[in-house]
């Protein structure tokens, strides 16, 4: 039926017309049933089931369905009438609304749906993609900063063990081996040795985020920045040194002739006062080289400290803001196999069902427990549930 038949005017006061009169027939038609069954009802309740009242009661039960069927037919065509009128408003409303499959706004709210899971996994892939490419970076620099730093400790440890074996020469003067010592001081090369590089190791790890291959790359790049920076410093460290201990040669050496001819309480006195001079002076050395490691440290520190904020300022810069439609992003269950229900029904029980009551638990597994009653009642092989929860009851209905 179109919807200009249906809202036609002599139909719409058909359904008018019928409805009181079928009204008022399935009024009488209750009115009359009901009458009649409660009088048996009474006489049932004030003198007991017999017989004779069974009869009765089955015949009034045979005729309220018959009155019913009377009803419903009387009423059908008017209802009929109303629901296909209730149909065609529905159905105008459902070809508006977004929620019902099929209508335009449905598959506008699809396409929707679809762009912004896709802008979703688009801002996701970024989003770890610039983690990743962070983390490299970070795996990197911290791997150059420390590779740095071990280079540095292993050469800062060649030079002080240089210092200290030209220390010991010069301790080790004496008036007889005064030439001898002075040759061998100003033998000590002041230069790096020409494969000093090849002979540096680095043990720091390398990052999981980077392989063999770009670690040795970094080593390298490491390496031909500071070979030249080592160079230079062990050449100034060294060539001041020699010459510091090599002009205070003279004077040491007539230190050493005063002690000689001094008595023996004296000349103790001198070996001593001569000692401390040369300790005091290895100690002032000592000071200015853990002072220039401190400054190179809090240098390295500072380079540390930037490197960071670069970092914190790439990441606020790969996530300036884009276009991102509007979306609730929400989790869905997808069951891969029917054992996840089990999953999913104790997941339930834990946090929900287990609150509810009997009646309410009744009402929410009316097919489970349909099913069960109807293993139950099977006349071949019935099967019960062994539950110390769980009871049967008879129900018996009389037909």
């Amino acid at each position: 039926m179109s919807n200009e038949l249906i809202l036609r005017e002599d139909n719409i006061r058909l359904v008018m017309s019928q409805a009181p009169q079928a009204w008022r027939d399935n009024q009488q038609s209750h009115d009359r049933c009901l009458a009649s069954c409660q009088t048996l009802l009474d006489t049932i309740e004030a003198e007991g089931m017999n017989d004779e009242l069974d009869q009765k009661a089955d015949t009034y039960i045979r005729k309220s369905r018959n009155t019913v069927k009377k009803m419903n037919e009387q009423r059908s065509a008017v209802t009929k009438l109303f629901d296909e009128i209730r149909t065609v408003f529905t159905t105008l409303e459902n070809e508006v609304d977004p929620t019902k499959k099929g209508s335009i706004p449905y598959q506008l709210q699809d396409y929707r749906n679809a762009y912004a899971a896709r802008k979703q996994r688009e801002a996701e892939e970024r989003r770890r993609a610039e983690e990743q490419r962070q983390r490299r970076e970070l795996a990197r620099s911290s791997y150059l900063r420390d590779v740095e730093a071990d280079y540095r400790q292993t050469f800062n440890r060649h030079l002080t063990q240089r210092y200290n074996e030209l220390a010991a020469l010069n301790q080790e003067i004496t008036l007889q081996n005064f030439e001898e010592q002075e040759r061998k001081i100003r033998a000590i090369p002041l230069d790096l040795p020409d494969d000093y590089a090849s002979t540096l190791y680095s043990g720091v790890r390398i990052p999981a985020e980077m392989d063999s291959t770009e670690a040795a790359g970094i080593r390298r790049q490491v390496l031909e920045g500071l070979i030249p920076q080592f160079r230079e410093q062990y050449n100034f460290e060294m060539q001041s040194n020699v010459e510091s201990v090599l002009t205070l040669l003279p004077s040491k050496r007539k230190e050493l002739e005063a002690i000689a001819q001094a008595s023996a309480e004296e000349a103790a006195k001198r070996a001593e006062e001569l000692k401390r001079r040369e300790a005091e002076e290895a100690a002032r050395r000592e000071q200015e080289r853990i002072r220039r490691e401190q400054e190179e440290r809090e240098r390295q520190q500072v380079q540390k400290q930037q490197a960071e904020m670069a970092g914190l300022f790439e990441q606020a810069k790969a996530a300036a803001p884009v276009y991102q439609p509007k979306a609730q992003v929400k989790k869905r269950i997808v069951v891969n196999d029917p054992r996840g229900f089990l999953d999913i029904l104790n997941l339930w029980w834990t946090t929900e069902g287990v609150t509810l009551s009997v009646e309410e638990l009744t009402k929410k597994f009316k097919s489970q427990l349909t099913i069960c009653e109807r293993l139950a009642n099977d006349k071949q092989d019935p099967r019960f549930i062994q539950s110390a929860y769980i009871t049967y009851e008879d129900e018996v209905k009389a037909k």
